[in-house]
């Protein structure tokens, strides 16, 4: 039997022994299970996903452009501002950054579905800008980088320089989006090719009818072509003459009708510029025309 003395003397070692070697499992169980829920939660600061991935920022923001898409975040970041870059030369407006247009959101959308809700645009369209909040709407689709990327960014200059709230020159704007775009679509280009034989069968829309003319779902696919092509080379046609294209921009955007800008810049009634512009096209030899 230990004294009493000898009892104590013993117990405190124990006690801290015991104590120590607790605390010593206790940090064994946090090494070894912390880790691994931060690692489910997704809150792993060590993973590889967290580290790698570049910040929104980087991903989505260029100079001028936010772009909001699933796919092809660089190439479309590229070609955005190659296109902004180059509009004032293809189109003769001012430059983005004078216009006031130095953040678009674009928002590239998965599928036609998602557009259509989008923008309760019709089915046959593939993009839509707002110039208002400068943003532009465009589906995910084979023809994105060289085809409506540079026709919808085309839109977006013309409406924040001309501004306009009406129908009168709609077809002018269509036009100009539509010659840019099949400067970098040879698709496109033949498609409206093809349209313009139609036109010199004489299909063309009569240019009194055209100002007021409106695209809706029910409209045919060969309406819808022929509105394209004829306005596009239309616009070919003005935009030969580069001092008056310029004056003209700046008539309409001083509010004047576009026969009353018509006559101040070319010295032309609408019905005159519809047998020049009529009689140039037998000639087959506008630049975008494919054979």
């Amino acid at each position: 039997m230990l004294s009493e003395g000898t009892e104590n003397k013993i117990s405190i070692p124990v006690i801290i022994f015991i104590s120590v070697s607790f605390l010593l499992v206790l940090t064994i169980i946090a090494a070894v299970f912390l880790p691994a829920k931060n690692s489910v939660n997704g809150t792993n600061p060590t993973s590889s996903r967290t580290n790698s991935a570049p910040s929104n920022n980087e991903i989505n923001n260029t100079d001028h452009f936010t772009v909001y898409s699933a796919n092809n975040e660089l190439a479309i970041k590229d070609k955005s501002e190659e296109y902004y870059q180059a509009m004032p030369a293809l189109t003769g407006l001012p430059s983005g950054d004078s216009l006031g247009l130095d953040k678009i959101k674009l928002h590239v959308l998965k599928d036609k579905k998602e557009y259509v809700k989008e923008t309760g645009k019709p089915s046959w369209s593939e993009g839509f800008s707002d110039y208002k909040k400068k943003e532009i709407f465009i589906v995910d689709s084979e023809g994105l980088l060289i085809s409506i990327l540079p026709h919808e960014i085309s839109h977006l200059f013309f409406d924040t320089h001309i501004g306009y709230e009406n129908n009168d020159f709609n077809w002018l704007d269509e036009g100009l989006a539509a010659l840019v775009q099949v400067g970098y679509d040879d698709e496109q280009a033949r498609s409206f090719s093809e349209a313009m034989d139609s036109i010199r069968n004489g299909a063309h829309i009569p240019l009194e009818q055209v100002s007021g003319f409106t695209l809706a779902q029910s409209t045919p696919t060969t309406t819808i072509n022929i509105y394209y092509a004829q306005s596009l080379s239309v616009v070919d046609y003005l935009k030969k003459d580069h001092r008056k294209w310029r004056s003209l921009l700046k008539k309409l955007k001083s509010g004047l009708k576009f026969k009353v800008a018509l006559k101040a810049s070319y010295n032309e009634s609408l019905s005159s510029l519809e047998n020049k512009w009529l009689e140039s096209i037998k000639k087959r030899n506008q630049a975008w025309e494919t054979d």
